[in-house]
């Protein structure tokens, strides 16, 4: 496939007439992006960053990833000093970009030069992986249901000027039983003489079907299907284009139900009675921020577990564990008094409720998930010993808070695939994630039974030994 590209990398812009396709396609992509949330984008087969340039100038963070060095050299060109990574990487090796995203785009007819039903069952992973929870796949072929079926061998013919060069490009297919040879002859006139060049790229006829039959199986859903920009209905033997819309699920974590104080204290509590842990002493091969630092022993033993499931060189580091309600109280009440010091005009209860968002209320008749020993703060120590970035963001917020939420959209595409590796690991381990902090996670409090649905909490409020 690069060859062909390679090749094309100084001229492929004559090709298309960028301003007036971008025009018709914003009103689609802006609503596509408005209807899922995007922020930010991994445009795919980016070719010169065209779609990349223009994201971004719309106002998304992007990040764009191509096989061919010549075109990405010719991308980075056409996006001058705008602030977007270019990767090389193809389809099945977008790991290489090193993030994670709202949406992956896949334009231009590019997904057609996947020859095989295995390469692109793994390419359509691949852009699974790198999509947070939500995020949308957009992938825009020629519609070959038409090419075949009406054998359109030849598309338009492309007549370009540009100072004192003429241009002629001529496209045109050869049909085989399983596959097609797009040509492309260039003709340059300069100096009253023409040449020629010629190049080819195999393609695979991506019909309806198949694509959609393969993106199921990768395991998207919520399927859109339309012939044209800005929102042409589909049709077989007529439409010039195919242009497929997918959503990788949600996941409970990912879309999380409220958790109002009042549904929590609801949660009958059984205490086990299960014994409150050093885990400094426990897991000396955890990182602690203070000691002691104490937790459950089923947690303790949960974190053993997660520690074990992180790549090689990545260890966890546990900021907050067990605290005392009166630790608690006084907590809650210094956070309490600093947004009624920045917001005057906040009745009470507007105040308790921000509090709450943020800090268990200590009054509340279900014991806060850190005074039970069943919750932890924490977060992932690297190879080199610092944390990784966690928090960073893709354009300046207003507070800190904004990014506190574990699927924020304001997280550059970096800090989120950092976020998954704690996410993934906690998971598996059986523990659970307060939606509003990324850090914060628990097992066994009223607060986990609430989100897994389990009957009771095992743990009410734990007293600290003495000594």
């Amino acid at each position: 496939m690069s060859d062909l590209y390679d090749h094309l990398a100084s001229s492929y812009d004559l090709l298309i007439s960028w301003k007036q396709r971008l025009r018709r396609e914003r009103p689609f992509f802006t609503r596509v992006f408005r209807e899922f949330g995007v922020r930010r984008i991994l445009d795919t087969a980016c070719g010169t960053g065209m779609h990349a340039i223009a994201f971004h100038d719309w106002g998304y963070h992007v990040t764009a990833a191509d096989i061919s060095a010549p075109m990405l050299d010719k991308a980075r060109e056409n996006a001058g000093d705008r602030p977007i990574e270019f990767v090389q990487a193809g389809f099945t090796e977008l790991d290489k970009v090193g993030g994670m995203f709202d949406a992956v785009t896949c334009l231009g007819n590019s997904l057609p030069h996947v020859l095989s039903d295995e390469e692109l069952d793994e390419s359509l992973r691949s852009m699974l992986e790198v999509l947070l929870p939500g995020g949308v796949l957009i992938i825009h072929n020629n519609n070959y249901d038409r090419i075949l079926g009406r054998r359109e061998r030849f598309m338009p013919l492309v007549h370009v000027r540009r100072r004192t060069r003429e241009y002629l490009f001529l496209r045109f297919f050869d049909f085989h039983d399983d596959s097609l040879t797009f040509n492309l002859v260039t003709l340059t006139k300069e100096a009253g003489e023409w040449r020629m060049s010629a190049n080819s790229s195999t393609h695979r006829a991506l019909l309806r079907d198949l694509l959609v039959g393969r993106l199921e199986k990768a395991g998207f859903e919520n399927l859109q299907v339309y012939g044209g920009y800005p929102n042409e209905p589909y049709e077989r033997l007529d439409s010039d284009n195919l242009i497929v819309i997918v959503r990788k699920p949600h996941t409970a974590l990912s879309s999380p139900p409220r958790e109002p104080v009042a549904a929590i204290d609801r949660i009958p509590i059984r205490e086990n009675g299960e014994p409150l842990v050093d885990m400094a002493s426990a897991l000396p091969e955890i990182q602690v921020r203070s000691r002691p630092m104490l937790a459950r022993k089923a947690v303790v033993e949960m974190l053993r577990k997660a520690q074990a499931l992180l790549p090689d060189g990545h260890g966890l580091k546990i900021k907050i564990a067990h605290r005392s309600l009166d630790h608690q109280r006084e907590m809650y009440e210094s956070f309490y008094c600093q947004l009624a010091e920045k917001h005057p005009d906040w009745p009470a209860s507007r105040l308790r409720r921000e509090t709450n968002k943020f800090l268990a209320p200590p009054d509340a008749r279900h014991p806060p998930g850190h005074t039970t020993g069943g919750a932890v703060d924490l977060t992932i120590v690297g190879p080199d010993g610092r944390e990784p970035d966690m928090s960073s963001t893709i354009k300046p917020v207003e507070s800190a808070f904004q990014t506190f939420p574990t699927y924020s959209k304001l997280i550059t595409p970096r800090a989120a695939k950092n976020r998954r590796m704690l996410i993934d690991v906690m998971l598996a381990a059986g523990f659970s994630n307060y939606p509003g902090e990324w850090w914060h996670w628990s097992y066994g409090d009223s607060a986990w039974a609430l989100r897994t649905g389990a009957p009771r909490a095992v743990y009410g409020a734990a007293v600290q030994p003495e000594g």
